[in-house]
């Protein structure tokens, strides 16, 4: 019985001490540089929006490197496109890396592409910017 109760108080202090250590880490805030692309599917005009830098992003929890909120950001752009610039059923989506280079080159693939299927991009310049959310 002593025996047990003694392997169980050392369990007990193991786990006290050494849980903080696995705990999960909180992550830094870190830049993050977005761009935009809007698009319609019976349209051959594709918009670019300005690669923007964001400061003091926290990338979620689990060890993914997924925007949060980055779905808002879609939507801002889509809201934009409809009510400022009077193209609605447009659809949305953002690139982002933490690295400026890795999403310069991004964009150039994603431009080459469109223009060699012929489709027109245009770029909205300093008229929009995202704000977070």
């Amino acid at each position: 019985m002593k025996y047990i109760k003694l392997c169980s108080a050392l369990l007990l202090l193991l786990l006290i001490f050494c849980a903080p250590a696995f705990a999960a880490k909180k992550k830094k805030p870190c830049s993050v540089y977005v761009m935009g692309v809007s698009y319609c599917f019976t349209d051959s005009t594709v918009y670019f929006t300005e690669i923007q830098q964001m400061d003091s992003i926290v990338f979620g929890e689990g060890g993914h490197d997924f925007l949060p909120a980055r779905q808002h950001y879609s939507y801002e752009l889509s809201d934009y496109m409809a009510e400022k610039e009077g193209m609605p059923a447009r659809t949305s989506a953002l690139l982002y890396s933490k690295k400026l280079s890795k999403l310069q080159k991004k964009e150039a693939k994603l431009k080459k592409t469109l223009l060699k299927k012929n489709m027109n991009v245009l770029y909205l310049g300093n008229k929009f910017s995202f704000t977070r959310p």
